[in-house]
């Protein structure tokens, strides 16, 4: 409280000082002793990082100076312009601890509503999110509309080496801008807590690593969240440094599979918290006509959904390659694809040459290519983006995951909470989830052949597909309960801050 008084006093100072500016000068030495005192007894606050500088402002034709406050010469600027002018006193409710959520993106994706899920569960009349996004996109809209304050960093960078990112990324250009963006990102980052003053720091993904070393030399307690498997890459240097880091800088480290908490270095303050669905939302009991008829499907048809959209990590093309093999045998089977669709064709922000070189936009003409043919005889369709998840499963007869790297698969669950059976690969992530012969089936991944034929055994025995979808419906209650799991992870907060 006398921090909080005391920058309230200083600034108080500052404002009233008149329009001399020796004046205002002479006041803000004066005041910034206060400040110095109350700011310099915090362990994470050295009076020597602390500069000021002011500006004139114009408002209402009046002359007015404003003080800004941050660390050595870039006081001004690094921090977002219309959140961070004001750094010495950030309103705070009452009795209740700050968590300060920081996400790596802008784009809607599991990591991203996984994170959402967990904020609609959280108690507000002990906790307060904030929620930091690295970057504008609709996922900063989905958040704001569900009632939590967000705002947009775009001057802190990510460090990306998970198996998603390293598998569909062929432009090795970019490490080297991240790396010699790290450092001003750490910077940036103790700016942006100095601001929120948060209780705790949870991170939403492995590649947080400059906001995870801010925290940690803020000495703020941090959960990191993993839900995706480090990649090796060519000689395992930046997955050592990394599964280092993650080791050093966080007190508790929440991975949502087996598989990714094997990918780090052993420790105790490991714990592994699957992904969950809200019940509420996925509700199995959504009219199937209703469903079908919204997306032009008749009763009689099977219907085969894949949601990722157009993605090489999440095996696109073997699965459409699959498409004939299976309707060769059932002729009236639909397949649809939620998520992004191809970009063939499509302006895209690098030029033509890097277009041309990347491998997004290779393996987009090699889906194009091979799904010709069933996108013409109206067999599959790429729908793009949905926000309406539950009706598309309803819909559907069968869910498949066809990945080719290892990571955890929430259509997965998804599928389960809305009792539909399962293909997946059989990988680290699909392989803890689906259980083969009762809740679906795991299939080597990359392999067509071997898809087409697990999607034919299920779809030709309606039985044994009844029989998944209950065993599906009763493990997902179990183990993907929203209530359930995130109760866990409040568990940790009232561990290292109380309630």
């Amino acid at each position: 409280m006398a921090r909080s008084d005391s920058a309230r006093g200083a600034a108080a100072a500052f404002c009233g000082c008149g329009a001399s500016r020796h004046r205002f000068r002479r006041a803000a030495q004066s005041a910034f002793a206060g400040v110095h005192q109350a700011l310099g007894a915090a362990a994470f606050f050295r009076p020597r990082q602390f500069s000021f500088c002011h500006s004139i402002q114009s408002l209402s034709g009046a002359r007015r100076e404003s003080i800004f406050i941050g660390a050595g010469s870039s006081a001004c600027v690094g921090l977002s312009r219309p959140a961070l002018g004001m750094v010495l006193d950030y309103p705070r409710r009452k009795a209740m601890k700050r968590i300060l959520y920081i996400h790596h993106g802008g784009a809607l994706g599991g990591a991203p509503l996984s994170l959402l899920l967990l904020l609609q569960q959280l108690d507000r009349s002990c906790f307060e999110p904030i929620v930091l996004c690295l970057a504008a996109g609709p996922v900063v809209e989905r958040f704001r509309a569900a009632g939590i304050e967000t705002h947009v960093a775009t001057d802190i960078s990510d460090f990306s080496q998970t198996e998603l990112v390293w598998y569909g990324n062929a432009l090795l250009w970019q490490l080297p801008g991240k790396a010699l963006r790290f450092l001003p990102s750490v910077t940036a980052a103790r700016r942006y807590l100095r601001h929120f003053q948060p209780d705790l720091v949870h991170l939403n993904s492995s590649t947080l690593a400059a906001p995870a070393q801010a925290a940690f030399q803020e000495r703020l307690p941090v959960v990191w969240h993993i839900r995706e498997p480090l990649a090796r890459g060519y000689f395992g240097l930046r997955r050592r440094w990394l599964r280092r880091r993650i080791a050093r800088h966080a007190t508790r480290v929440v991975a949502v599979s087996e598989n990714d908490a094997a990918q780090l270095l052993r420790s105790d303050r490991i714990r592994v918290i699957h992904n969950f669905v809200d019940f509420a939302i996925f509700d199995h009991s959504i009219d199937l006509d209703a469903a079908r008829a919204h997306l032009n499907l008749t009763p009689a048809q099977h219907v085969v959904t894949m949601l990722g959209g157009c993605s090489a990590p999440k095996g696109t093309l073997p699965f459409v390659r699959a498409l004939p093999l299976v309707r060769a045998k059932i002729p009236n089977t639909r397949f649809l694809v939620a998520g992004p669709k191809p970009q063939v064709g499509a302006s895209k922000p690098l030029p033509a040459l890097l277009k041309r070189l990347s491998r997004a936009d290779a393996y987009d003409r090699a889906v194009m290519a091979a799904a010709g043919a069933s996108i013409a005889s109206g067999a599959l369709r790429f729908l793009g983006d949905r926000d309406d998840v539950p009706r598309l499963l309803v819909a559907s007869d069968l869910l498949v995951f066809p990945s080719v790297v290892p990571h955890f698969a929430r259509p997965v669950i998804e599928a389960g909470a809305m009792a539909k059976p399962v293909v997946a690969s059989d990988l680290g992530g699909p392989r803890e989830l689906v259980r083969h012969d009762e809740t679906g089936l795991l299939i080597p991944p990359n392999n067509p052949q071997k898809l087409a034929e697990a999607i034919i055994a299920i779809l030709s025995d309606p039985a044994r597909a009844r029989a998944m979808c209950v065993a599906g419906y009763r493990r997902a209650c179990e183990l993907f309960d929203a209530q359930k799991n995130a109760a866990r992870t409040f568990a940790i907060y009232e561990e290292l801050i109380g309630t």
